[in-house]
């Protein structure tokens, strides 16, 4: 009947057109706005300082006596430069690589326990006053890897948390402590290791935001718990030695950064939900 078929051809076309706006709607709400896929950074920062080690009561012989002496070390604050690579495979978890110098320099302390004996020569005096607040080049150069969780994915402010661990080249010894006594007869080494560790793990705890000013650029604020282990003086060393070797532990030391990254987007790519 022509009536009822002119009905069935106005169902089935308003049918069809049901689907293919349905069809559209679906494919621009399974359309995502672009995520970073490669990302590469360089960054600053500045590392806090802590205290390393404490020794009371190391002896040092003298023409008429013996000195007793307080030596320690302590990180002074120094700075962090680095540039790293960042692979998400996802719009949430990514891959993270960074090489890294990190400013650990530490500072000697060395303090009489009393008085020094009379010496004609003052060579603890002397020595002790050129060890007090001389800074060691303790410095490391680090290669980490590691995660990076992003919970926000988009928007111009993105908060993440960052875990990674890795090797790292001692610059200098933790232990070793000396002091000059003369400008021309040298100087008297009151601590020393047997050998020098030149090598640690280091890892990398943080926690930070991601501010993005273009589709392909963006800044990034860090703090960062860096910590890595080091050898430390837990005893005194034998005065009367010709090697003064002191007593040695090791200590997982935990120092406090902050850092700013730029970050260029090399990659870019269109994800979907399904």
């Amino acid at each position: 009947m022509p009536g009822v078929r002119v009905k069935l051809e106005r169902v089935r076309g308003a049918a069809l057109l049901a689907l293919v706006l349905s069809a559209t709607a679906s494919s621009v709400a399974a359309q995502t706005a672009e995520q970073p896929l490669l990302v590469f950074s360089t960054f600053g920062g500045y590392i806090g300082g802590a205290r390393l080690w404490r020794l009371d009561n190391q002896l040092a012989a003298t023409w008429t006596g013996i000195d007793s002496l307080t030596l320690g070390r302590v990180f002074v604050p120094g700075f962090a430069l680095g540039m790293g690579v960042s692979l998400f495979r996802s719009p949430h978890w990514g891959y993270n690589a960074e090489i890294a110098f990190l400013g650990t320099t530490t500072e000697s302390r060395c303090n009489p326990a009393g008085t020094f004996k009379p010496d004609t020569a003052h060579m603890n005096q002397y020595a002790c006053q050129d060890i007090q607040g001389t800074l060691i080049r303790t410095n490391l150069v680090a290669v980490q890897g590691g995660l990076i969780w992003r919970p926000i994915s988009s928007g111009t402010a993105q908060p993440y948390l960052r875990g990674s661990v890795g090797a790292a080249i001692v610059g200098g010894s933790f232990v070793q402590t000396s002091g000059s006594f003369s400008p021309t007869e040298g100087r008297l080494v009151y601590l020393d290791e047997e050998k020098r560790q030149g090598l640690t793990w280091v890892a990398t705890l943080g926690a930070g935001a991601i501010l993005e000013v273009s589709p392909a650029y963006q800044f990034r604020f860090e703090l960062r718990d860096l910590v890595f282990n080091v050898p430390v003086v837990t005893g005194p060393a034998n005065y009367l030695a010709v090697e003064p070797w002191a007593e040695l532990g090791h200590k997982t030391v935990h120092l406090p950064a902050i850092t700013v990254a730029f970050d260029i987007s090399l990659e870019r790519r269109r994800t979907r939900r399904y």
